[in-house]
């Protein structure tokens, strides 16, 4: 037991990390944009507060994902657990509507820093439109899978057979009976064979954007090509982070199939999603030069002021 109360306590600090980060790059990309990327901010800011959302569900859920047969158990470790089972579902299903927005909304980043090399910058109003389409496909998720929900006693009953060792009594248990029913299918389908052409489609806009930016022939000043260069260098490093998401669809297979279980797998495959929330806005705040300008000003002020704080209480010094 002091094994789980650890592991969850640390996600807990990794999922209010991650809320902070987020949130911090939200102001930065609402009042410390340059103006030549103005538009592109409503692409960060949707990725932010959708990872700034995925990170607060994953605190308020904290979810042992038991995925056995053709059946789906969730045990709620979180404060959705006062709440009542109903809750936790709904707040897990809302959380991997977020997960899988976060995916298509990399591809339109990507896409976006491509169009803008060949095309004039949209406006703004464009880009809400398509950001709303692209939103449509996880949001249809988040409606369908609602319907997928099984009664606890029913859930425990299915589970029971397979982990006999497991003991529910006082948890707060919700799940899926029957993981072969279309609204159940089309999540599980989202969360990991579509990921396969999100990526590929990741890797295809990267190639060409970095084939525009090294052609000779391309029409943009040094500064503006710089900038595409850093915005691409964030979003690189930012792709290569759902790579941990592989590892948890990997963890969730291996578990749904029968072929090894493990109570840290099925801990980790919801959880430890959030370590991709929690890095993601490091990507813009090392790689994007007005962004690190200011981190890096900040924490300098910080080391600054505990240096002078050092000095006033070191050897030598009185108090008054």
């Amino acid at each position: 037991m002091w094994l789980d109360t650890l592991y969850w306590s640390v996600i807990g600090v990794i999922d209010v990390l991650a809320i902070l980060f987020n949130a911090f790059l939200i102001y930065l990309a609402l009042y410390r944009t340059p103006k030549m990327v103005r538009v592109y901010t409503t692409l960060i800011i949707n990725l932010a507060f959708t990872d700034c959302c995925s990170a607060f569900l994953n605190f308020f859920v904290q979810q042992r994902m038991i995925p056995t047969a053709f059946t789906i158990g969730y045990i709620s470790n979180g404060f959705c657990k006062y709440f009542g089972y109903r809750v936790c579902f709904f707040s897990h299903n809302l959380m991997a509507h977020f997960i899988v927005h976060s995916n298509y909304s990399l591809v339109l980043s990507f896409a976006y820093r491509y169009y803008i090399l060949r095309k004039p910058e949209p406006q703004r109003k464009t880009v809400l439109i398509v950001l709303f389409l692209t939103y449509l496909p996880s949001f249809l998720q988040l409606i369908l899978y609602q319907f997928a929900e099984s009664e606890p006693l029913a859930i425990i009953a299915l589970l029971q057979p397979y982990h006999p060792k497991y003991n529910f009594t006082g948890l707060t248990v919700s799940g899926v009976a029957d993981i072969r029913s279309v609204y159940a299918l089309y999540k599980i389908l989202q969360m990991t064979v579509m990921t396969i052409p999100i990526f590929s489609t990741i890797l295809y806009l990267r190639k060409k954007i970095i084939d525009k930016l090294l052609y000779r022939g391309v029409n943009i000043s040094l500064n503006t090509k710089s900038l595409h260069s850093q915005l691409l260098m964030a979003l690189t490093y930012q792709a290569l982070l759902p790579t941990l998401y592989s590892i948890n669809v990997v963890m969730y297979v291996l578990e749904q199939s029968g072929i090894y279980a493990s109570p840290f797998f099925e801990n980790f495959i919801m959880s430890g999603l959030v370590l991709i929330p929690f890095f993601s806005p490091f990507t813009s705040f090392f790689f994007f030069s007005p962004y690190k300008r200011i981190v890096l000003r900040i924490l300098i002020r910080k080391l600054n002021k505990r240096q002078v704080a050092m000095s006033e209480t070191g050897p030598g010094s009185f108090p008054i």
